[in-house]
């Protein structure tokens, strides 16, 4: 098993929760240990390394390894998974997450790093 923090589409009750359905909720309630910045694109969150702006919030889930190749073949080649730090309680955990490759003309900054709450708003 892997551990995958997801912070878009992904998270359970989101548009594309179905890609979990073999995985493992963790923790419903986490954030990166380190500061990103996320942004919108046709409905699609990124998130930045190197514009450190907010801790991302997201899910954290344990994987089967040929899962974790699917969710690869989904995200594409916008994204490429790297292991981060993420925080759920009091523990720190290592966990793969996705970010983007590149920055689109017309992205949308989402202010506090929170897919779920932006979403909600709009």
């Amino acid at each position: 098993m892997k551990r995958l923090f997801v912070y878009g589409t992904l998270m359970s009750g989101l548009d594309r929760d179905d890609r979990m359905k073999s995985a493992k909720l963790v923790c419903a309630d986490c954030r990166t240990l380190s500061d990103f910045s996320m942004y919108m694109y046709e409905g699609f969150p990124f998130v930045f390394e190197g514009r450190n702006s907010y801790r991302i919030k997201g899910e954290l889930y344990e994987v089967p390894a040929d899962m974790l190749k699917c969710i690869d073949e989904y995200e594409g080649d916008f994204y490429f998974r790297k292991l981060t730090e993420v925080e759920c309680g009091c523990d720190t955990i290592n966990a793969f997450m996705y970010f983007g490759r590149g920055h689109f003309f017309g992205m949308k900054e989402v202010s506090g790093g929170d897919y779920r709450k932006f979403s909600g708003e709009r």
